[in-house]
C-alpha cells in the first residue's frame, strides 16, 4: 500500500482511518517542531487539542518557556 494523492481535503468519514491519520499527522507535526527548534535555535510551544477524547498533546522546546 503506497501513498495516495489528496486532491481535495475532506473530512475522513471512517472513525478508524480518522484516528490513524490524526496520530500519524500529530507525530509528524511534533517532529517538524523539534527539527525547527534544533536547527534554527527557536523556542517553540505547540498545543494540539483532540476534541473527541478531550485531550491535549503539547510540545515545548524549552522547559523555561513562559506563555
Amino acid at each position: 500500500m503506497g501513498k495516495i494523492k489528496i486532491d481535495v481535503l475532506a473530512r475522513i468519514a471512517s472513525p478508524n482511518k480518522s484516528t490513524v491519520t490524526y496520530c500519524k499527522r500529530r507525530r509528524g507535526l511534533i517532529n517538524k517542531a523539534i527539527e525547527l527548534s534544533q536547527l534554527c535555535d527557536q523556542r517553540i510551544v505547540m498545543v494540539i487539542y483532540d476534541k473527541k477524547k478531550d485531550r491535549l498533546a503539547t510540545y515545548q522546546s524549552h522547559s523555561d518557556f513562559n506563555v
